[in-house]
């Protein structure tokens, strides 16, 4: 409705539920960037930033993002219930780009999207060169992950107000500008740009009635951080292709010790980007720059 790039869709097998996707058209189709964005936003939030990449690689490369299950403009059935893990969105990614006859690619994602992008590389179906993973959700020892996920799964048995207090987030407006109005300056829309707000909204957006409304559930946002894996350590371990870390130095959710245990190993590289866990959204300069010289460093 609202969106500021063509979009397009690749039905699944009941030719009704879709995914939603845009391109950034290249030179080179045969090896595509695939863009996984983050829990809660679409990818059309990030449109700035692949835009700025697309040019800094000279338009030589085509850039693909799609919209998660549960988020944006793909339609998939998005039952809170019935998540049970992000293998759901790996799941989810290897019927789309299967959908999209993508058989080589190069894998880049911010936070969840970057997780679930590992995932899909270790599985092997697909030949991914490389992986460029934007502040993953890292946060627990590599050392004690499967205590981590113990003490996450107690915890969440224990409480609900994850779920519970996304359900009371204002997600239903009159109009575009006055969603614009409402999150502008607002939590973590504070250090955003105005134009990336406006992409969120522009790709998040959808008409109930005479009103609008955000396209991710709040309860299905919520629960995608409660199910957040804690297996990437050994996806990782499993991977062997060169891998970029950016990490935020601010807010970051890869924790140190998780930087220096990837740190020893010789097909990783991790720097720090100033900015919170949005800085692909504030501060695309510095990313768009890292990637280039990434991706140009290892396509000689």
């Amino acid at each position: 409705m609202f969106s500021k790039v063509q979009r397009k869709k690749a039905y699944v097998e009941n030719e009704e539920e879709y995914f939603s996707y845009f391109e950034l058209e290249g030179a080179d189709k045969s090896e595509p960037l695939i863009f996984f964005h983050a829990t809660g936003l679409n990818a059309e939030t990030y449109l700035n930033l692949l835009e700025k990449i697309h040019l800094k690689l000279d338009g030589n490369k085509t850039i693909i993002a799609f919209d998660q299950r549960g988020h944006g403009i793909t339609n998939l059935q998005a039952d809170p219930k019935k998540l049970t893990s992000w293998d759901q969105y790996a799941d989810d990614a290897e019927v789309f780009l299967e959908k999209i006859n993508i058989s080589s690619a190069i894998f880049f994602g911010h936070s969840m999207g970057s997780i679930v992008a590992a995932e899909v590389a270790k599985r092997n179906k697909l030949k991914i060169s490389n992986l460029i993973m934007l502040d993953p959700v890292l946060f627990y020892d590599p050392y004690t992950s499967l205590f981590s996920e113990l003490k996450n799964k107690f915890i969440t048995l224990r409480s609900n107000t994850k779920v519970l207090g996304a359900a009371k987030r204002r997600d239903k407006f009159d109009s575009f500008s006055q969603a614009m109005s409402h999150y502008e300056g607002r939590s973590m829309f504070k250090t955003w740009p105005s134009i990336s707000l406006e992409h969120y909204l522009s790709g998040g957006l959808e008409e109930e009635g005479p009103i609008l409304k955000l396209s991710c559930n709040p309860v299905w946002e919520a629960k995608t951080f409660e199910t957040v894996s804690f297996k990437t350590y050994r996806t990782l371990n499993a991977l062997n292709l060169p891998i970029l870390i950016l990490r935020a130095k601010h807010f970051s959710t890869f924790s140190s010790k998780g930087v220096n245990y990837l740190n020893k190993k010789q097909n990783f590289s991790v720097s720090e980007v100033e900015g919170s866990h949005f800085f692909p959204i504030e501060n695309t300069e510095d990313t768009k720059n890292l990637i280039q010289k990434f991706i140009s460093s290892n396509h000689v």
